[in-house]
């Protein structure tokens, strides 16, 4: 993945490539491992349904996928 531009207010907390993905009936979980070492699960839901056939090549194309997670402002305390 390209590398988050300055700039925008926000800070990078996890970059994952995606080891596995799952379909549901409302959408797919993907699931890896970030370069801090923790698992991460993304669950993605859809508000329409998804043929079979697309959700196999949606899942296909996520399988090969890296998810870069972000979030606006600095970090957060514990507690």
């Amino acid at each position: 993945m390209t590398q988050a531009r300055t700039g925008e207010g926000f800070t990078l907390v996890a970059d994952i490539p995606i080891d596995a993905v799952r379909a549901t009936a409302a959408g797919f979980v993907l699931e890896g491992r970030g370069g801090d070492r923790d698992d991460y699960r993304l669950e993605l839901h859809f508000d329409f349904t998804v043929d079979a056939k697309t959700r196999k090549v949606l899942g296909e194309l996520m399988s090969q996928a890296e998810v870069r997670v972000s979030r606006r402002g600095g970090p957060r305390s514990g507690g």
